[in-house]
């Protein structure tokens, strides 16, 4: 659906699945303007989530920061997603003291799948981000004999909006993973249409605010396994969850490693996680929805809404450290490159996968509060969309096997101009695996008009995949995006420059420049 432009056109040497210390080289010739297969990205294209029943955790200054942080990397406010599976079984209790109580489940409290109640003080949350927009949930209610379950619903909605207030909301999403319902997908399709409604008269929307509603929010298992059927994208928007117009994004959830897959150990990260093939083959389906919300509706943004690296049995290992940074970068260039308008990365306490842990409230799985090593890809994926101008992105198709190195290019969207590039280079390296760190060596050839000098900022870690970030594991275990690198411990999330900036500028010569990207490390080249 969404050609690949072929910018390399030579390949030295193939990457194989061997974990060895060689090098690995690459000529590669980038088009100094834009081609006509280049996507537009939106410049809030990247985004947090957050579990609804948890969403009290993160109102801490750990978490303000962060988010502060990334958003000032953006010319848009960043959207956050305050949603998820416990989001539709949450009830508002005017009379509770308390912000969140967990009042059923197996696991109460740490798990998406408990019921809690909310008293008014939860929806002081809505207030904090000031610098961010929000989506939020629409509670939908799983159980066909939800009493007064519209009314309840509404309760969620009229505090969430004046809490947030007109002008900072993003969306409104109608439930969550509709297939786990008790009840079928007439009565879910009619419900939506009801939230809409009545949505519509209690905030007092008309003409093209009133679309402003999130459709599908379908799993990730609908997506693998029975798309097009009762709950698949397509087939919900031909059964009329549309059918009042008000329709603004689309949604789908996504986990690479989902949490009926059984991994067993950590050999298997490169062949699950650190492997661009095993991100891309599962995006023809994605594409089929993209296609699909398109031919309902072109003003319907496609976005994946619900994201993590790793759930269920999988290592740890596989969920927070810097090998999941370098899958999440390459997910989300992969993802903006075919379509998707927005990735939000969804987090909760006690999931292994969040970006940062705001507090100690998850239990034996996690440790807080603390930034994870999976969180470097927040700012290397946002420079890569930019804040000085709107962008334009293409996939570099890399021949011969490209499951351990990707490359992409950004253009200028107004003059089609090349401004960036990422070179990521997700071969496994850490230092118990070889004693010599092996490098991709890329010759860059730059078409005409393309640029003068280029600035080569890296995504490192001095530990390689195995590293999780200075909270987790001290100093060995840094992890830095152009020298930066944010904890909890040393600088409550702002930032901080360990041993000052590090970039690289050189100069364009002849239109080429060679750019060395070592194993488990990813680049971007700015060009002038």
């Amino acid at each position: 659906m969404f050609p690949l432009l072929l910018l390399g056109q030579i390949i030295l040497a193939t990457l194989a699945y061997s974990k060895d210390d060689t090098d690995t080289t690459y000529a590669l010739e980038i088009n100094g303007k834009a081609p006509s297969s280049a996507v537009d990205v939106p410049a809030n294209f990247f985004s947090f989530g957050i579990e609804t029943a948890f969403f009290e955790n993160f109102i801490t200054d750990l978490s303000e920061n962060l988010v502060d942080s990334i958003g000032s990397r953006m010319s848009e406010p960043m959207i956050i997603r305050v949603g998820g599976t416990s989001g539709d079984m949450v009830r508002v209790n005017e009379s509770q003291a308390e912000a969140t109580a967990c009042v059923a489940g197996n696991n109460c409290p740490h798990s998406s799948k408990d019921t809690f109640s909310l008293g008014p003080s939860y929806f002081d949350g809505f207030k904090k981000f000031q610098n961010a927009h929000m989506t939020f949930q629409a509670p939908m209610y799983p159980h066909s004999n939800s009493d007064n379950w519209l009314n309840h619903s509404m309760a969620y909605v009229r505090h969430a909006a004046n809490a947030l207030g007109h002008d900072r909301i993003a969306g409104i999403a109608l439930g969550n993973e509709p297939d786990y319902y008790e009840y079928g997908k007439e009565e879910y399709v009619s419900r939506a249409l009801d939230i809409e409604n009545k949505t519509i008269e209690m905030l007092g929307l008309s003409g093209e605010e009133r679309r402003i509603f999130e459709l599908g929010d379908i799993p990730d298992s609908v997506i693998q396994t029975r798309d097009n059927k009762n709950y698949g994208l397509a087939n919900l928007l031909q059964g009329k969850l549309d059918n009042n117009g008000f329709g603004k994004f689309a949604a789908q959830h996504h986990y690479q490693i989902p949490g009926s897959q059984q991994v067993s150990g950590k050999e298997k990260l490169q062949e699950l996680l650190m492997n661009h093939t095993a991100i891309t083959e599962r995006f023809p389906i994605i594409e089929s929805s993209i296609k699909s919300t398109r031919a309902n509706d072109d003003k319907i943004a496609f976005v994946l809404s619900e994201v993590g690296s790793a759930i269920g049995a999988a290592p740890v290992s596989f969920s927070r450290g810097f090998g999941a940074a370098l899958w999440a970068a390459d997910f989300h260039l992969v993802s903006m490159s075919r379509g998707v308008k927005r990735v939000s990365n969804t987090m909760r306490p006690e999931s292994t996968h969040s970006f940062w842990i705001p507090d100690n409230s998850g239990g034996q799985k996690t440790k807080g509060p603390a930034v994870q090593g999976i969180f470097i890809a927040s700012p290397f994926i946002t420079d890569f969309v930019g804040n000085a101008s709107l962008g334009k992105v293409v996939e570099v198709q890399v021949p011969g096997q490209p499951d351990l190195f990707s490359a992409y290019a950004m253009y200028n969207r107004e003059s089609s101009k090349i401004e960036r590039v990422a070179l990521i280079n997700l071969r496994e390296w850490y230092p118990d695996l070889s004693s010599s760190r092996g490098r991709a060596i890329i010759t860059l050839q730059i078409g005409s008009g393309g640029a003068h000098s280029a600035t080569i900022r890296r995504m490192h870690a001095d530990k390689g995949s195995n590293a999780v970030g200075y909270d987790l594991g001290g100093y060995d275990n840094n992890v830095t995006w152009a020298g930066e690198q944010w904890t909890s411990k040393i600088d409550n999330g702002k930032g901080h420059f360990p041993r000052g900036l590090e970039e690289e500028t050189v100069k364009v010569e002849n239109g080429t420049i060679d750019v060395t990207v070592p194993n488990s490390e990813a680049v971007i080249v700015s060009f002038e």
